[in-house]
């Protein structure tokens, strides 16, 4: 199981047999947690058990009648009952066009990067507010502005350090990401050899 931070997480579910464990699809009756790309697992939380992978056994409603929102899920807000008439209007379907935020990722430089004094980091950005994220790849996703940069890992260590810097700082301005080096905690020679 990937690493989920606890504010991607709903811990501490129930389920009556509604879902079924996704290799056998036997009924799964037991505490189980969700994740926010739609992923239910034994246990009360990431660290409870050996957290199985769990299916939902109930097809999720496509329909904007609004008698079946009573039904819909409760993560999704658009589908709260004070907001069906705004969802029926706009022709929302059930997780249709929900964004997920990307799964975060450590980067670790390869001794190959170190070979080669340098290498290529990814971040996201939220459009609306200073979330960041850093990635294994580009993100896409229209709430979220994507953007790489090289990061020098070798020489003189005050040259790394200036180098690195121009280069967030440079980042900050081309893509208003103003709290980018704030996120790396201003410590432009990390991974530095």
């Amino acid at each position: 199981m990937i690493y989920y931070p606890k504010s991607h997480i709903t811990p501490n579910l129930y389920s009556n047999g509604e879902l079924a464990y996704k290799d056998t699809l036997a009924p799964y009756t037991g505490q189980y947690f969700s994740t926010f790309d739609n992923k239910y697992f034994t246990g009360n939380n990431p660290g409870d058990g050996p957290n199985l992978e769990l299916t939902n056994l109930n097809s999720a409603p496509t329909s904007t009648n609004p008698e079946s929102f009573e039904d819909n899920n409760p993560e999704d807000p658009r589908f709260y009952p004070e907001n069906q008439d705004y969802s029926i209007l706009k022709k929302i379907k059930y997780n249709q066009g929900i964004s997920n935020p990307p799964i975060p990722f450590f980067a670790t430089p390869t001794t190959e990067d170190y070979k080669t004094g340098e290498f290529t980091r990814y971040f996201s950005k939220k459009v609306n507010e200073e979330a960041y994220y850093e990635t294994v790849a580009p993100f896409q996703d229209k709430l979220y502005i994507s953007f790489s940069l090289p990061w020098k890992l070798i020489g003189d260590k005050d040259k790394v350090s200036e180098v690195n810097k121009g280069i967030v700082e440079l980042k900050q301005r081309q893509y208003k990401a103003f709290g980018l080096g704030a996120f790396l905690k201003f410590n432009y020679i990390q991974y530095y050899k």
